[in-house]
């Protein structure tokens, strides 16, 4: 597991980060992402949708990428500093912070369509939270509304996040350090990242609570009356199974 480095400064997670996230997610393809969601609406029968609301919206890659092809969508997202990237993205928008379980800033309209992506529910700390998390959803989506949310499974963190590292410098001013070490007795993947800046040094710590696909879908459908329309293999539409690295969800509201 990774040390604390004696001459950082702790920051809250995705704070200092921000600034230089969207170089570390270049690998990242949003355009993959938004074409895989619009093919899941299309499946469904609900393409296009008017409105949608991305949960964990970050910096806005993807709902940039998503309104290319749909509607412009409103973003939340827990980190001011984030938050902050994504309205210079997305001057058109309404971003607020705000997050789960509550979403306690969201409310005066309902969504055809909201969206929780790249393992952002993996980010819920407590089997409890995910549960509010999935009932809070509920009230804000129109009838007949979609959820659609993906988490990252044992599989994925054993085989990318058991014991990683990275680093590299950016710039002059800015470089990053990485380290990953995934818990299988606890489900917990732990992350540190330090970011190199002009200011100094500032370590943040994420965790995310990974959460077995049996589990989620019996919480779904034992405590929720959200409908399952598919728990899908990473972006495809074939049925996840105990293998699968990423998986998708596709709940609706009935009418």
């Amino acid at each position: 597991m990774a040390q604390n480095s004696p001459d950082a400064r702790p920051a809250l997670p995705y704070t200092r980060l921000a600034e230089i996230y969207d170089h570390i997610m270049g690998h990242v393809d949003y355009r993959r992402w938004a074409r895989y969601i619009r093919n899941l609406l299309k499946k469904e029968g609900c393409w296009p949708p008017d409105s949608l609301l991305d949960v964990g919206c970050g910096t806005g890659r993807f709902l940039q990428e998503f309104g290319k092809n749909g509607p412009l969508g409103d973003g939340c997202d827990p980190s001011r500093a984030m938050l902050d990237i994504a309205q210079k993205r997305l001057p058109a928008s309404k971003l607020t912070r705000d997050a789960f379980p509550d979403l306690s800033r969201q409310s005066g309209r309902e969504y055809p369509l909201i969206t929780c992506l790249y393992d952002t529910m993996n980010y819920v700390p407590e089997q409890i939270e995910v549960i509010r998390s999935l009932n809070r959803t509920f009230e804000l989506l129109a009838p007949g509304g979609l959820f659609i949310f993906d988490v990252v499974s044992r599989t994925h963190c054993q085989k990318y996040f058991q014991h990683f590292s990275d680093s590299e410098v950016i710039s002059k001013e800015l470089a990053y350090e990485r380290e990953s070490y995934f818990d299988h007795r606890t489900d917990l993947q732990h992350n540190w990242i330090r970011i190199f800046t002009r200011e100094g040094i500032f370590e943040e710590s994420h965790q995310q609570r990974i959460y077995p696909l049996r589990w989620l879908r019996e919480a779904i459908t034992g405590y929720t009356e959200l409908q399952i329309r598919g728990i899908f293999e990473e972006f495809s539409m074939e049925p996840a199974n105990r293998s699968s690295g990423r998986v998708h969800f596709v709940l609706k509201k009935p009418h």
